[in-house]
């Protein structure tokens, strides 16, 4: 079985001046990757980290965060990451799920992907006992809930980044891809800067993540290949005059279905199809379509090696055993199946599964079965919607983004003359945006969104009362 050792040892490589990652302002290469991975490891290793440690880091994404990960795989210890963006309060609420024995914090970076930060080692108290497998700590975004600890072994990402090069269209050497994506969750992490780095491809990663920084950097990197989320590539889509980067093959979205207009307005103005992977932190990639040859909402055939089944409707995927390190009570792993809660279908003839939507999505009112997601649907069908989701309390509730001004009273009008009275929402909640998780996915539990909309426009009412 694969160690953290051998995995780090894998993913570095030999030292040379082939590059691994890149940004704007400069490049990081093999060798510049080893200096870093030595010298972090001797850092953690002054400040008494010993194998089986696990050590939370919080850092801005740049070389120095990642060689950090690997300098901990290096010294068989745990590695436990944290989003930068989430604030103190969140992070220390995670970190009670799960406690680190070591936190490391950056006292100073020179804020570009390719510089390198000055990490500071924190000692703590009263760590967690671990299994002796684990080498990778994450927590779920939480889109639904309470976050989730999920526990992945050495093993299980040496085998996911065999998967990804076995995929269909997956960029290799020769290729350049533009990451969009966190790079500290699943998709970004994984899809991107570990794979990135065992294929032997560089990873490029924009100074910002809005539309016109990210249309600026596809330009300076010329990228063969751009992953990231929807809300990237709708940014994308809508960037004035964006380039059609000729050399641009393979662009592929995850963490939420990709609505079609986005798609199409991303394909119009780049001549690239979009495409979709799926899959969860607990597993990493499920399904992959990624050159968009399957139309939506397909998320694409089972990656090399993942099995699935539908169950009772609900997708399943096999595992040999349960990838969660704390329980929470709900049954989620049974006979060597994880649910993944999503209401699915796969096609007899090509295997490619579909997604349909949440299995916890479907209520009962007045003795009929209505669908929210198929609520949310035809609310994204207005042209002035950007975002929705529908929820379920004592009446059907639709949290949206709008823009250019648009009312409760018409969108409410709009929605009766498309859905029968039993599924039109009854209230209206509008926003100019939604709330997200740190991965950009639109939060989708009830409480968290009435929270978020009551602290914004108590927000707007103070400043009213100011004027």
């Amino acid at each position: 079985m694969t160690s953290a050792r051998e995995l780090s040892a894998r993913l570095c490589g030999e030292p040379s001046a082939e590059p691994v990652w890149a940004d704007e302002t400069g490049t990081v290469d093999r060798a510049a990757l080893h200096q870093e991975v030595d010298r972090c490891a001797d850092l953690l290793v002054r400040h008494g980290v010993r194998p089986g440690d696990c050590v939370a880091v919080q850092l801005v994404p740049d070389a120095t965060l990642f060689a950090l990960v690997l300098a901990i795989w290096r010294l068989d210890a745990r590695a436990m990451l944290l989003d930068h963006r989430l604030t103190g309060a969140e992070a220390e609420a995670l970190t009670r799920l799960c406690r680190p024995a070591f936190r490391v914090r950056a006292a100073a970076g020179e804020g570009n992907f390719t510089g390198r930060s000055e990490p500071v080692v924190e000692p703590l108290a009263d760590a967690s006992a671990l299994p002796e497998h684990v080498c990778l700590v994450q927590f779920t975004s939480g889109s639904t809930g309470q976050a989730k600890v999920v526990g992945r072994s050495a093993a299980s990402l040496d085998a996911e980044l065999d998967r990804y090069a076995a995929i269909d269209h997956m960029p290799g050497r020769g290729d350049r891809l533009l990451l969009l994506c966190s790079p500290v969750h699943t998709w970004g992490l994984v899809g991107g800067i570990l794979h990135g780095l065992a294929a032997g491809l560089p990873v490029l990663i924009p100074s910002a993540r809005h539309g016109a920084a990210i249309a600026r950097a596809a330009v300076a990197l010329d990228p063969t290949a751009v992953f990231g989320v929807a809300t990237h590539f709708d940014l994308l889509g809508r960037t004035a005059e964006l380039p059609r980067l000729p050399r641009l093959r393979v662009a592929t979205s995850a963490g939420m279905p990709t609505a079609p207009a986005v798609a199409e307005r991303f394909r119009l103005a780049t001549g690239c199809r979009l495409g979709q992977v799926y899959g969860m932190t607990e597993v990493g990639v499920i399904t992959a379509d990624l050159a968009g040859l399957i139309p939506a909402p397909s998320v694409g055939p089972p990656a090399p090696g993942i099995g699935v089944r539908v169950a009772d409707g609900e997708l399943c995927v096999r595992m040999d055993g349960t990838p969660y390190l704390v329980e929470d009570g709900v049954p989620r792993f049974t006979d060597g199946w994880l649910r993944t809660f999503d209401r699915a279908a796969i096609d007899v003839a090509t295997g490619a599964v579909t997604i349909l939507g949440r299995a916890d999505s479907v209520v009962a009112i007045g003795g009929i079965k209505v669908d929210l997601m198929e609520i949310e649907q035809t609310l994204k069908e207005h042209p002035d919607v950007t975002a929705a989701v529908v929820t379920f309390g004592t009446v059907i509730e639709a949290h949206v983004a709008i823009r250019n001004g648009l009312t409760d009273r018409a969108l409410a009008a709009w929605s009766r003359e498309r859905m029968n009275p039993l599924k039109a929402p009854k209230r209206y909640y509008l926003q100019d945006r939604l709330i997200e998780t740190p991965t950009g996915k639109v939060v989708r539990d009830r409480v968290q969104l009435l929270s978020a909309f009551r602290e914004r426009t108590a927000a707007v009412d103070a400043t009213r009362g100011d004027q």
